[in-house]
């Protein structure tokens, strides 16, 4: 972790509201992982007062630059959506943990939704790279808001699903999970038993419902699931204790920012 600005490269709108900023990373650093995250201080002023937290979205060596996805939602993003290339970003990063590149037997089937979309897609380009075959579903409540980025829309391991329809499986992503469209879109499920089902692993960061239905997914036909949680944020570096999740055990209870983002779904408690 250490604190350091950087230059934004590209600040741009990609869906409804949605924006893709891309900025320089110094060599030296360490490289982000999916599931990995960042906090901006986004104005000198002290409105607002607190850093916002963004996953990474994407990172290229070669090009020294990482990327965040965020949404358009209130004062702070507000005014990152307003940075021009050129700005500089006060960052600290980067932070949290990360997800794992699955056992060579495992098929990974990713799932986001929403905002959930950048390191689920930060993931996928990932397992492009090391050649791992994959399946990528993609939930929003209506076509406006599925990424404009070419690397998504080429992509074709991707499922999309909207809850109105207009593109896709109508539904969520939970809803497709549980339906027989998924189970016979994976080659190596082509019959329903136990034994195809344990060579899948799941990765899925969006809302907390959705977390919590890929769990019962997995729960149901005892596979690994893991999450990207989202939490409000303080700090981000575990001193507030603001980013606190049940979890299982005697510790009870876990930062999000420090023992996260990423928790093996059945050590959290869901209810």
């Amino acid at each position: 972790m250490k604190q350091f600005q950087e230059t934004i490269l590209e600040n741009n709108c990609i869906a409804s509201n949605y924006y893709n900023l891309s900025f320089s990373w110094e060599p030296g650093l360490h490289d982000p992982k999916p599931g990995q995250f960042i906090t901006v201080r986004v104005s000198e002023t002290t409105v607002p007062l607190l850093r916002r937290p963004f996953a990474f979205s994407g990172y290229n060596r070669n090009k020294q630059s990482a990327s965040i996805i965020y949404q358009k939602r209130g004062k702070g993003t507000e005014i990152l959506a307003s940075k021009n290339p050129g700005e500089k970003i006060d960052i600290i990063g980067p932070l949290g943990n990360y997800m794992n590149i699955p056992d060579v037997d495992r098929k990974p089937v990713l799932v986001a939704g929403g905002i959930g979309f950048g390191p689920i897609f930060f993931f996928s380009n990932q397992l492009f790279q090391e050649n791992i075959d994959h399946t990528f579903i993609f939930g929003c409540k209506t076509k406006d808001q599925i990424p404009g980025l070419p690397s998504f829309r080429t992509n074709n391991k991707k499922i999309i699903c909207t809850d109105d329809g207009s593109e896709g499986f109508k539904g969520t992503t939970v809803d497709y999970l549980s339906s027989i469209n998924y189970l016979s879109s994976i080659n190596y499920l082509s019959s329903i038993n136990k034994v195809d089902m344990e060579k899948t692993v799941i990765y899925s960061c969006g809302p907390f419902p959705m977390l919590s239905g890929c769990h019962q997914v997995a729960a149901g036909h005892h596979i690994d699931c893991w999450v990207v949680m989202e939490q409000i944020m303080a700090c981000g570096v575990g001193a507030c204790m603001g980013c606190t999740i049940k979890v299982r055990g005697k510790q009870q209870f876990a930062r999000v920012c420090c023992e996260g983002p990423v928790f093996n779904s059945v050590d959290i408690v869901w209810t």
